[in-house]
């Protein structure tokens, strides 16, 4: 059985307010659907590299590995490929509200506050990650 490693990030401005990206209307599997920023780690990769790499690659924020602390993980069975997917869910914080640059994966941003971001960003596993965070003080 494959594995497949996706790491995404709550990305939290000085304001406490949390970085939102829209999937392009060409995105295959969620178009026109808030996300975190984050993807699929490269095979070989270290998760924190590829956590800032995406984060670079979509958001254009370079943020340095020391400054995301994991926040919930899971694995779980990942249809259609008949293999196993582990998620992750990392913090960290930026100071201000610095200039985003998106990616072609996506059309949109916004700061956003963790209520905003629960109701925007439905998929169940990082919902239930950002929930976790909120209550248990991780977001602070």
């Amino acid at each position: 059985m494959q594995s497949k490693v996706v790491a995404k990030a709550v990305i939290l401005n000085g304001d406490g307010l949390v970085l939102m990206l829209r999937r392009s209307s060409t995105d295959a599997r969620r178009p026109g659907t808030w996300d975190f920023p984050g993807g699929g780690i490269e095979p070989d990769e270290e998760i924190i590299a590829g956590v800032c790499r995406e984060v670079c690659e979509e958001a254009g924020l370079t943020i340095l590995p020391t400054a995301f602390a994991l926040a919930y993980a899971a694995t779980e069975p990942w249809q259609p490929e008949h293999a196993s997917v582990t998620r992750l869910l990392f913090v960290t914080h930026v100071s201000g509200q610095p200039a985003v640059t998106l990616s072609f994966e996506h059309d949109q941003f916004k700061w956003v506050d963790v209520a905003t971001a629960l109701a925007d960003f439905p998929h169940p596993f990082y919902s239930a990650g950002l929930s976790y965070a909120a209550t248990y003080g991780l977001l602070a």
